[in-house]
């Protein structure tokens, strides 16, 4: 894998968190994933690019100011890794839990995988308890 390959599929990587997260261009998800990609995060598996997109719908709906902003990025073979940190205000409802109006900031891993100049699978590893601290549905005295 040449340093032009990892510099490509680092810029493919970055598009999540920097246009379609903060541009809310849910359209660019037909762009960059395959249409067989699979997202692993803690709540299960995601598969194709349906289920992915209504996943970012949900998220984005929840957090309608969200940001994330790439801290560090390294690309290794086919696959990139960044350490991201995300931002926003919980204005939407997540799964069960009602909005809070709190505003988060918390730390993830996203590990990306590049076939062919698109996303084949991604792990992504967010920090659900300070998130669910931060919005005060978990009591950081219990942790």
């Amino acid at each position: 894998m040449t340093n032009e390959t990892s510099e490509t599929n680092k810029r493919i990587a970055r598009r999540i968190p920097e246009e379609v997260f903060a541009e809310g261009t849910l359209d660019l998800l037909d762009e960059l994933y395959a249409e067989d990609a699979t997202e692993h995060n803690p709540f299960g598996d995601l598969r194709g690019r349906a289920a992915i997109r209504e996943s970012y719908e949900g998220f984005m709906a929840a957090f309608p100011d969200i940001t994330q902003e790439v801290e560090d990025i390294v690309a290794e073979g086919d696959t990139v890794a960044m350490r991201l940190t995300t931002r926003g205000t919980h204005e939407g409802p997540m799964g069960a839990l009602e909005p809070t109006g709190r505003e988060i900031e918390v730390q993830q891993t996203v590990f990306t995988r590049i076939e062919d100049g698109e996303i084949v699978e991604r792990w992504l590893h967010p920090d659900n308890l300070t998130m669910l601290q931060q919005l005060n549905v978990v009591d950081a005295e219990l942790v």
